[in-house]
């Protein structure tokens, strides 16, 4: 089975849409991935995943719109006294706290305890979970029994904090990991497929991140939204 990933085109956080921009990189998700590639499809509620969704099934197959995508918004408040997204720490901060990328981060963060972090963590991967076990394939601690072996493909349209707590799961590693080391740009498309190479037993295997083929194929350049500024004196986004 495999399992698809797709963030959602350029947002318009503002508005709680898609820019300009990001509806043009829809169209041309939609130009190279259409309904008959997904078997179940899943997306946030959230308008700038539900758009993407819509611009790629354009109404030949149900959207399963549900509330556990959103987007992975919990603030913590860290040392400075100030507020901060979850999965949003600079450099400085993550080498003198490593405690947020270590294996056991839940308990060793009292920043996440004070919120409740693995409280929201679960409830989304038992959701996810749930997703696979109806699709054939059952979590068993780290890895998945497999209750019906098939070749189906499961897309989610979600978020970029999102889509790392869902990789966080399948990789077995924190999602501070993913999210302060990697960066999927919008329209990117991951995909992970299982691998039975024992009878019975399926690991999911990461064999795209973030492609955004489809976009290089258009001529479109693609958005800068979650990236930071590559030198410290340029004006991008800091």
């Amino acid at each position: 089975m495999k399992i698809v990933i797709i963030r959602h085109a350029d947002p318009d956080n503002i508005n709680n849409c898609l820019t300009e921009a990001g509806k043009i990189e829809a169209e041309a998700l939609g130009k190279h991935y259409n309904a008959s590639m997904f078997d179940d499809i899943y997306s946030s509620t959230l308008p700038r995943a539900v758009l993407t969704a819509q611009a790629v099934i354009k109404g030949e197959k149900e959207i399963k719109q549900v509330d556990w995508l959103r987007e992975f918004f919990h603030d913590v408040t860290l040392e400075d006294g100030k507020k901060h997204l979850n999965w949003d720490f600079l450099p400085s901060f993550l080498e003198k706290h490593q405690e947020f990328l270590s294996p056991n981060y839940f308990e060793d963060c009292k920043e996440f305890k004070d919120v409740e972090m693995q409280k929201h963590y679960e409830n989304v991967v038992n959701e996810f979970d749930k997703v696979l076990e109806k699709n054939g394939y059952k979590r068993d601690g780290h890895y998945y029994k497999v209750i019906d072996s098939n070749q189906k493909t499961i897309v989610f349209f979600c978020h970029f904090g999102m889509m790392c707590v869902l990789m966080s799961h399948l990789f077995n590693i924190p999602y501070t990991i993913l999210t302060n080391f990697t960066v999927c740009q919008p329209s990117g498309v991951t995909t992970f497929v299982t691998e039975e190479r024992e009878k019975g037993i399926a690991e999911f295997r990461m064999l795209e991140f973030g492609d955004i083929s489809h976009l290089k194929m258009e001529g479109i350049k693609p958005s800068f939204s979650a990236r930071f500024c590559e030198i410290f004196d340029s004006e991008d986004r800091h």
